[in-house]
């Protein structure tokens, strides 16, 4: 029969695999009373897990005044103890916000301000001319070490040893954010969050308290005053002798030392920071969540290497790393089979909107589940949403949407896909050297993060950007935005990410990499140029053993470090059993025969534990949508497949289909040949199924297929009638204000409009009360800017003798309405609850430019009133033609008189 435990968690999926939104404190003053009535309403909605977060902890925020109450104070400390009590009643989990990546709290400013000691270090070079035996530093600078322009170290006692006149090399540190580097200055930053808990809620932590999300950790600082005396215990040699090394072109004396200058900042920074930030959660029973800066998160080899040093060495010890969908779940999930974890974070889906469906919902989130993700994290639920003015990076997904009555059929489907794929092993063959010691050699300190877009350093380093291309290529990300489809995936390749320790660690032996339970048959190089010593030295033993290993793009060349062996890994390289191929998609064919244990017509998420197994099949790869990316996330049925089947390397004895969205169990049809099994997956529309099955002698007799029901047409085009039924509630004012009030008539806020009738109108798209126009100029040369209108121009201008604005010149039109002001507000994502005081956006002039506003102002009021003109700019304002007498800060006010009225900014 089909395991048992498989069927349990199927019926029955436990809570902790449900969803687990951010519930924002924010929008709203968070009460004891309204806390009890959401979290019933979240238990109501089938949503047993919550993140419990502040956007605007300790002052105002992205536009949003500062939380109410303010976070850490006396009073949330009491509303979060309520929170724990109330979620204990209901059997609710709550997990915390430890404010020390993205936040407003400012945790590590408050620690080196009473602690200055705990500020960072990052390391700068630059030339200067000796003076007096000394140099002149800049601002905060602390000298390191000089060095002559050939790179030797010059001696600086009791002055730098150097000509007058000379022109030295420097390297000089200045202060950063906080010293991750050492376990003092991390030690006062779990202090003064982590054990704040301790102190607090100790009766909750590891019940109530499942753990803590970690969001867009700062890059970890390039050097501290530990670093010197760390390095020569480390790597026996004194990197100050050395220190141009780590910036500008790299020599292959540069690649040692930077390979080992990035080894010991990561030791450092795994040491006094993930270690002990994960041995906290252990001890108390807790899983530690994170989703970091971008492109790191994606797994970038570049860019997470300049941001955390070592990805996976830091990462590896987090009990559910992961991702927003900016960023890649493969990465995390093979973090997790490697060391043990069994959760992989996703958060998603901020700044969709609020228009998705849980249809459209569940396709999105599927490409994410099929890579590994099994935690999923929703972005938002607000507590007060300000009578539909409060957001942040919308949705809600909570009962201000109308699909919230359907929502617990949704979290019952992705706690079943989440729970199923996190039993038994993961199952491939193939691994992708997730190539950190090659980047940790080639890239310097002086080479600024590309936090967005393709990640490529530039033609000066062409290797880098050579490295992780071909990494990328075979792998592929996740992100939702512009999805990236790896040719592993697109040969339905199963495979993992692997890092150097992991590969250090393996036994090879049968053909195999063992990795604890783990065995990869062929493990691929992206253009890993440098690898570490011991890395080279296992892929060799794989290859003795009978396994593969395939260079794709530029092959090994060197050891990483000082005291890397070169020879071993030109034994590597002189290997006959080493395969080479030029790009990702021939590097995908060569392991096409080592596709899984179970493969199918899309990419499967395959687990086994002896002979049964599971597999996740999508109906679409990688999603539904029709057009994805920033064009239209919208969900197409119809790109579902009505069938599918899955190939099992093994006789398989019984098979069955599940549909995690209806609940729904069917036996399928299994055919046997030659050892190998088909399965037929009916999907018959679904988004996706599980497909479980048991490997043994195949069954002597076999069901026929079911009976097709015949088919018949029905017209369903007449007789309907519909009404309105209300489906959201408003009792705190969330739709609608004042609290309580109706929102059972419909609202329609955007609508097509013309000036003109006919054939040949030309319709746009406007939202309602938004039909104040001004017509802005974008900053221009200020030779180059029109003169502003004189009082003969305006009567012109008003008698409609001559336009208000020169077409040929690019005068915009901006958009406002007197009562919600500006449409979008950029850079908020979202309205805050206010309406700011600025109505008309202007794009910031440079030096030598400037812009123009030019605008009617239509009234009833006759005679004198107040004009205020507003804005963080120099300002002159022309009113009917005349230059008004206005301030210089930021509010200019000015006595007007209200006859005829034409208004002129720059």
């Amino acid at each position: 029969m089909i395991s048992p435990a498989l069927q349990q968690l199927f019926d029955a999926p436990p809570r902790d695999f449900g969803p687990t939104p951010l519930w924002w404190w924010s929008g709203a003053k968070v009460t004891r009373e309204r806390l009890e009535w959401q979290l019933r309403r979240f238990a109501d909605g089938g949503v047993h897990n919550l993140v419990v977060i502040n956007l605007a902890p300790a002052g105002p925020a992205f536009g949003a005044r500062t939380d109410d109450p303010p976070w850490f104070g006396e009073e949330w400390w009491d509303r979060f103890t309520d929170a724990c009590r109330i979620a204990r009643d209901l059997g609710t989990r709550l997990w915390f916000y430890d404010q020390i990546g993205f936040s407003g709290a400012n945790v590590q400013g408050t620690v080196t301000r009473r602690h200055p000691e705990a500020t960072g270090r990052a390391l700068r070079s630059r030339t200067a001319t000796v003076t007096g035996g000394t140099v002149a530093l800049r601002g905060a600078e602390t000298l390191v070490a000089a060095y002559d322009l050939a790179g030797r170290r010059l001696p600086m006692a009791p002055g730098i040893q150097a000509a007058e006149g000379t022109d030295v090399r420097l390297v000089v540190a200045v202060p950063t954010a906080f010293d991750y580097l050492d376990p003092h200055a991390v030690g006062l930053l779990l202090d003064a969050v982590h054990h704040e808990y301790d102190r607090r809620v100790p009766e909750y932590l590891g019940n109530v308290i499942a753990g803590s999300f970690q969001d867009e950790l700062p890059a970890t600082n390039s050097w501290s005053h530990r670093f010197p005396d760390e390095f020569r215990a480390r790597r026996g040699y004194d990197l100050l002798d050395h220190l141009p090394a780590l910036f500008g072109p790299v020599t292959a004396r540069a690649a040692k030392i930077r390979a080992d200058y990035y080894a010991v900042r990561a030791e450092l920074t795994e040491e006094s920071l993930f270690k002990p930030l994960a041995a906290w959660h252990d001890e108390r029973g807790m899983l530690i969540g994170a989703d970091q800066s971008n492109p790191a998160r994606a797994g970038f080899p570049a860019q997470s290497t300049q941001i955390y040093t070592d990805y996976f060495r830091t990462h590896r010890w987090y009990g559910a790393a992961g991702s927003d969908h900016e960023g890649d779940s493969k990465v995390h999930s093979s973090m997790a089979h490697l060391y043990g974890h069994e959760r992989v974070w996703i958060e998603a889906f901020h700044s969709s909107g609020w228009g998705g469906t849980l249809a459209d919902t569940y396709d999105w989130l599927l490409p994410f589940l099929r890579s590994g993700a099994n935690l999923y994290n929703p972005h938002a639920s607000y507590f007060g949403t300000a009578g539909g003015w409060f957001e942040w990076a919308p949705p809600s997904t909570d009962w201000r949407q109308p699909y919230w009555q359907q929502y617990p059929a949704f979290s019952r489907a992705v706690a079943r896909i989440c729970s199923i794929m996190s039993w038994g092993t993961y199952s491939a063959d193939v691994a992708v050297l997730h190539p950190t010691a090659t980047t940790q050699s080639l890239i310097p300190l002086d080479v600024p993060v590309k936090h967005f877009g393709d990640g490529r350093l530039g033609e000066d380093h062409a290797d880098v950007d050579e490295t992780q291309e071909h990494y990328l290529d075979l792998v592929g990300t996740n992100n939702w935005f512009r999805p990236r489809i790896g040719t592993l995936d697109r040969h339905r390749i199963s495979f993992d990410v692997i890092d150097d320790a992991s590969v250090q660690r393996a036994t090879a032996a049968e053909g195999a990499l063992h990795v604890t339970d783990l065995a990869y048959r062929a493990v691929l190089l992206p253009s890993a140029s440098v690898l570490e010593e011991e890395t080279a030295r296992r892929l060799t033993q794989l290859l003795d053993a009978g396994g593969r290993v395939v260079v794709v793009g530029r092959p090994p060349a060197t050891a990483a470090g000082q005291a890397g062996d070169d020879n071993v890994v030109a034994a590597l390289l002189k290997d006959p059993r080493l395969e080479r191929v030029s790009d990702a998609e021939a590097g995908a064919v060569s392991v096409a025969d080592l596709a899984g244990h179970a493969t199918g017509e899309v990419p499967l998420l395959v687990r086994r534990k002896g002979v049964e197994a599971v597999a996740l099949v999508t109906g679409a790869f990688p999603d539904a949508r029709t057009l994805p990316g920033d064009a239209n996330h919208e969900a197409d049925p119809a790109r579902y497949a009505r069938h599918s089947t899955v190939t099992v390397h093994a006789p398989v004895t019984e098979a069955e289909i599940w549909n995690p969205a209806t609940g729904a169990r069917r036996p399928a049809q299994v055919a046997v040949a030659d050892g190998r099994s088909t399965i037929e997956v009916p999907l018959e529309g679904a988004p996706a199924v599980l497909v479980v099955w048991r490997e043994g002698a195949p069954q002597a007799l076999r069901a026929d297929a079911p009976t097709p029901l015949p088919e018949r047409a029905i017209d369903l085009s007449h007789g309907w009638e519909g009404r309105l039924i209300p489906t959201m509630d408003n009792t705190w004012g969330d739709l609608a204000l004042p609290a309580g009030s109706s929102v059972a008539e419909p609202q329609i806020w955007t609508m097509s409009w013309t000036e003109t009738d006919g054939p040949d109108a030309s319709w746009e798209q406007t939202r309602a009360t938004y039909g104040n126009r001004v017509r802005v100029l974008s900053p221009v040369p200020s030779a180059q800017a029109p003169d502003p209108l004189d009082v003969t121009s305006v009567e012109r201008v008003l008698a409609g003798e001559l336009p208000l604005f020169s077409p040929d010149l690019g005068w915009r039109c901006s958009l406002y309405s007197s009562s919600r002001g500006i449409p979008d507000p950029d850079g908020l994502l979202g309205n805050k609850g206010l309406v700011t005081e600025e109505f008309v956006r202007v794009p910031v002039p440079g030096p030598g430019t400037v812009a123009r506003v030019r605008s009617i102002v239509e009234t009833d009021h006759r005679g004198p009133a107040d004009l205020h003109i507003g804005g963080a700019a120099t300002k002159r304002v022309w009113w009917n033609g005349e230059r008004l007498d206005t301030g210089t800060g930021y509010l200019a006010p000015a006595r007007v008189s209200f006859f005829w009225t034409f208004r002129d900014c720059q």
